[in-house]
């Protein structure tokens, strides 16, 4: 009850229990069909179940005289939800010329659960070959993301008259996320040391999926905005330095904005709701501008690996105190790893022993990269892990 007892805001004070658990089952069949030398024909299906009960007690005042007052009171509920997904699938990978390939494809998807909706979705990919060392490709598909049910707190409690009655009690069926999606991108081969590989991307979406913590208990929900975006540009550079020394290095540029709420009003507040149902929408909580990655490889010995890593982060969304719900940034972070990893051949048949020692934040780097204000749910700061050590081992058979 502690959670009771030093609220912040005692006219929203609650806490709870939630339990959950979801069984999944299917089965799935792919068939290729070799038609002659251009073009190779991929067909299948595949069909899902699932089945997810929610569980959940919650602690709060009676408010129904407008101030928090009385006793505790206990409300419980449990319910339980089925989807079924069916998938079909059918494409070509046409090669008409050594040069050129493209892929055509079609696919089908229907579910079954808290709506019975569906989808044809085609899809076409180019890629252009223009030697060994460029490589060129372009792509457009339609596509059908349910949510998964066991990350949904579908179960609608009686909070009426107390403090954990939400601003807004509906948008408990989030629907399937339909979107269009292009891509375009690029390989080059510079010399026999240097690879890059460039990606830009842009999804429009109806019924925009996202997923956030809120309430008291800090588990995953689902919700659904009316419609969205996502953009952003993937560079991953390869450098073989020398024979033993390997450098790779990837970074990413990204955003993603959600305008107005098909599902999951009763998961926020109302100055949340207003936020995001505003002409300008809101960002993603998790629509970080720029992460990056470097990895330093150098074989020490025949079995003996040696390596650092560098982490990068900037711009996951906040907002300063009053402001627009995720209108601000959190400021940039790096963390600096290091990892050292021998090998053992064992006496056995293709068997060998993997040992490993890793220092995760090397200069014991002390951050947040989410401070847990401003953005959509609950508030809570995630902090980065302290310098830390770990010792492993594999064995492989």
């Amino acid at each position: 009850m502690n959670a009771l007892s030093y609220a912040d805001d005692v006219n929203s004070a609650q806490t709870s229990n939630q339990g959950r658990t979801a069984y999944s089952g299917g089965f799935r069949l792919d068939h290729t069909w070799v038609l002659n030398n251009q073009h190779l024909i991929k067909g299948g299906m595949q069909f899902d179940y699932s089945r997810a009960s929610n569980v959940t007690q919650i602690f709060a005042f009676g408010d129904s005289g407008g101030v928090p007052a009385g006793p505790v009171i206990t409300r419980e509920a449990s319910n339980q939800t089925i989807q079924t997904r069916q998938e079909f699938w059918l494409q070509d990978q046409w090669t008409p010329h050594e040069q050129w390939t493209f892929n055509v494809g079609v696919r089908g998807d229907a579910i079954q659960g808290f709506y019975n909706e569906g989808q044809v979705s085609p899809r076409i990919g180019v890629t252009y070959k223009h030697d060994q060392s460029n490589v060129f490709h372009a792509y457009y598909g339609r596509l059908f993301t349910p949510p998964n049910i066991e990350q949904i707190a579908f179960v609608n409690l009686n909070t009426q008259d107390t403090t954990a009655a939400p601003d807004d009690p509906t948008g408990f069926r989030p629907r399937a996320e339909r979107a269009h999606y292009f891509e375009v991108g690029s390989y080059h081969a510079i010399g026999r040391y240097v690879t890059l590989e460039l990606v830009g991307y842009y999804k429009l979406a109806n019924f925009l999926s996202d997923a956030g913590q809120f309430g008291t208990t800090p588990l995953l929900n689902f919700f659904a905005f009316e419609r969205g975006w996502q953009r952003g540009i993937d560079a991953a550079l390869k450098l073989q330095m020398r024979d033993k020394l390997t450098l790779r290095g990837n970074v990413a540029w990204g955003q993603c904005k959600g305008y107005g709420l098909q599902s999951g009003q009763y998961l926020l507040d109302q100055a949340e709701i207003n936020d995001i149902t505003s002409s300008s929408g809101v960002f993603c909580d998790h629509s970080q501008f720029v992460t990056s990655s470097a990895v330093l490889t150098y074989r020490l010995l025949e079995r003996t690996i040696i390596t650092g890593q560098m982490l990068y982060g900037y711009g996951l969304r906040t907002a300063e105190a009053g402001a627009k719900t995720n209108s601000s940034h959190e400021p940039s972070y790096a963390v600096y790893n290091l990892s050292l990893t021998h090998t053992i051949p064992l006496p056995w048949h293709g068997q060998k022993l993997l040992l490993g020692f890793d220092l995760i934040n090397l200069f014991d780097r002390q951050y947040f990269y989410n401070s847990g204000e401003g953005s959509i749910g609950l508030g809570v700061a995630h902090a980065g892990m302290p310098r830390s050590f770990f010792f492993r081992a594999q064995w492989f058979f």
